[in-house]
Formats: structure tokens, sequence, C-alpha cells
């Protein structure tokens, strides 16, 4: 089991509580794809998951925060990706090469959002890799070392998190206030 934490408003976080998540397709998907968003513990212990979830709700919620503790399985059964892996990220690079034009295609038709003003289209790659049967299987979270803009306006190549995406919702065996 391990513990990620989701940061939102109180308000979500009692939805939450009491019918579950749900993944909520947007016109522009995030970075990572869709999925729920939450912070996990990176290897060397460097950042606070909790904390970077309070300062991402903070940050990009209006009202109140709550975050969320949310325990995951993962057994031998559950596959992830882990997108630092260096050999994922030389399958990326194919993955990429052979999709960025259909992404920049999808993301020209989006009409808004923060990922359409940002371009990032590693999400759409991400979704269209998933779609087309590029990976082992369809993966039930993806992980990633992020940067979040927890200061307005700001931008680094350096990650301050990781992100954990989790896609199968069937993976979540318990979630708490903090």
């Amino acid at each position: 089991m391990l513990e990620v934490y989701h940061g939102t408003t109180k308000e979500i976080a009692q939805k939450i509580l009491r019918e579950n998540f749900k993944i909520i397709h947007k016109e522009v998907t995030n970075d990572l794809g869709n999925g729920v968003y939450t912070y996990c513990p990176d290897e060397e212990n460097i950042w606070d998951p909790q904390n970077n979830a309070r300062r991402y709700a903070i940050q990009y919620k209006n009202g109140k925060t709550q975050v969320l503790e949310v325990t995951i399985s993962v057994s031998s059964d559950v596959y992830y990706i882990d997108l630092d892996d260096e050999e994922f990220k030389q399958k990326w690079n194919q993955i990429r090469a052979s999709l960025e034009q259909r992404a920049n295609e999808i993301w020209k038709k989006y009409r808004r959002g923060n990922a359409k003003k940002r371009h990032n289209i590693d999400g759409i790659i991400l979704e269209l890799a998933i779609k087309k049967g590029m990976f082992d299987e369809t993966p039930d979270f993806m992980v990633k070392c992020t940067y979040t803009s927890f200061i307005p306006n700001t931008a680094s190549n350096f990650p301050n998190g990781r992100e954990l995406v989790i896609r199968n919702l069937d993976i979540i065996k318990k979630v708490a206030e903090v």
C-alpha cells in the first residue's frame, strides 16, 4: 500500500468522501493525462507530498482547502508507468516522435484551459499512446517528478515534487481527511 495526497477544496473533499473519486475528462488534459492527480513520496524523501498537496490547493483552488490521504494498492497485479525511468524515457522519445503531429492537431482544436495556455501536449500524447496500445497494458497509475508553480507565474526545469496520477479508481483502498 502507498499513501498519496490530493489537495482540493473542503467542499469537493466532502463530496469525494461521500461519493468517491471520479475521473473527469477535461477538454485539455493535464501533463500526465487523465486521472486523479496526487503527490507521492519520492525515493530520496526530498519533497513532502502532503505539503505539496496543500500548497497546490491553496494556489489553484478557490475557498477553504483540504488535503486527502489516499491509500492505493501497489501489488504485483497493479501496472504502472514510472515516467522518470530511463527505459521509459527512451520509449517516450519514440512515442513522442510518432504521435507529436497528431497531438498538435488535437491541441489546436481545443478552445481553453491552462494546459492550452502552456501548449503542453504531453498529456495528449500519453492518452493517444494508451488508446493505441503502445504500452504493455493500460496503466493503473503513472508517476513522475514534476514542477508545480506554487508561486504564481513561475516556471522551472527542476522538479519540486513527485506526482502520481491514478487512472484506475479500483486501486484506491481508502480515502481520509488529513
